[in-house]
């Protein structure tokens, strides 16, 4: 598979729209962004984001979901 620079490139719509699902998935677990546990759910959303995730929704569900069910929290 050959990737291209625009498959890799963020432009400032998709920067917004990482940010909000950051913010929300910070705010569902009452964390800052800036905070050592914000840090590591901005890593995993990077980590969805390249593996193809593009969705605004998915990413939120995915971030939401995937905290609670490795903090044991439902």
């Amino acid at each position: 598979m050959v990737l291209r620079f625009s498959d890799l490139a963020i432009d400032g719509d998709e920067i917004s729209m990482l940010r909000r699902v950051h913010t929300y998935a910070c705010s569902t677990k009452k964390l800052e962004p800036e905070s050592e546990e914000g840090a590591e759910i901005g890593k995993m959303l990077f980590y969805l984001y390249q593996q193809g995730v593009r969705g605004e929704l998915a990413l939120m569900q995915m971030l939401t979901t995937r905290e609670s069910s490795t903090t044991g929290q439902k």
